[in-house]
């Protein structure tokens, strides 16, 4: 791997350390790569067909939904139609292309809504063409509940909409979305519709709370210990 990206080993497992290979599994101890998505992801970095962004381990929900919008009485009779007036709030700059992502979108929808106890956490599957150059996340509040086809049942009356600039960001920011709604206050909190203040507030409060930032200290202490490892 090393000698395919023309850096040290050290460099390597200063990578791996800091979660910028997204295709590195750790197995039995040792690390693997799949020569496939090496290939593509050095080809992204160059400049290839694939536009991808710097990978940040530290993304969080709460600064992407800064980065993104928090809407109001968003209108829409079923998931297509609400996807649209979503993606309709975002400026055309052609860096996305958005029929291209609403499909990728409804097609991991169709598998399974996302949608559970009111709130949907729609995202493309891993395999889109293109990605913003940084990760955004909308949040909409449904002017009237939809039906989402929601495992639950329950109609849906807020979504999440995740725009990462990479796979793994992407991942990242899934994990700690699905993690902030396992609480119930929070998710009953989101229900009422607050101000967008109050919003981002309740956000940053409760991810900080629930998922702490890791000290630059500790990141430290683990890194020297995997590489004298």
């Amino acid at each position: 791997m090393a000698a395919n990206m023309g850096i040290s080993e050290k460099t390597i497992y200063r990578m791996l350390n800091d979660n910028q290979l997204p295709f590195a599994v750790k197995i039995g101890g040792q690390w693997r790569f799949r020569i496939d998505a090496v290939d593509g992801w050095l080809a992204a970095r160059v400049g290839g067909e694939a536009s991808v962004g710097a990978i940040n381990p530290a993304v969080t929900v709460s600064a992407s939904l800064a980065s993104g919008a928090v809407l109001y009485r968003i209108h829409g009779e079923n998931r297509d139609e609400t996807i649209d007036e979503l993606l309709s709030t975002l400026p055309q700059t052609g860096s996305l292309d958005f029929t291209g992502f609403k499909l990728l979108v409804l097609a991991r929808e169709a598998l399974a809504s996302s949608s559970l106890c009111g709130v949907a956490c729609m995202m493309p599957g891993q395999d889109q063409p293109i990605y913003p150059e940084k990760s955004l996340i909308i949040l909409a509040f449904l002017e009237t509940p939809t039906d989402f086809k929601a495992l639950d049942g329950q109609r849906t009356e807020v979504v999440f909409l995740l725009l990462a600039a990479n796979p793994l960001e992407q991942s990242i920011l899934d994990t700690r979305l699905r993690r902030l709604l396992m609480e119930p206050e929070f998710v009953a909190a989101l229900l009422l519709q607050p101000p967008r203040r109050e919003v981002l507030q309740l956000v940053q409060e409760t991810e900080t709370r629930l998922l702490p930032p890791r000290l630059r200290s500790e990141r430290k202490k683990i890194q020297t210990a995997t590489a004298v490892g």
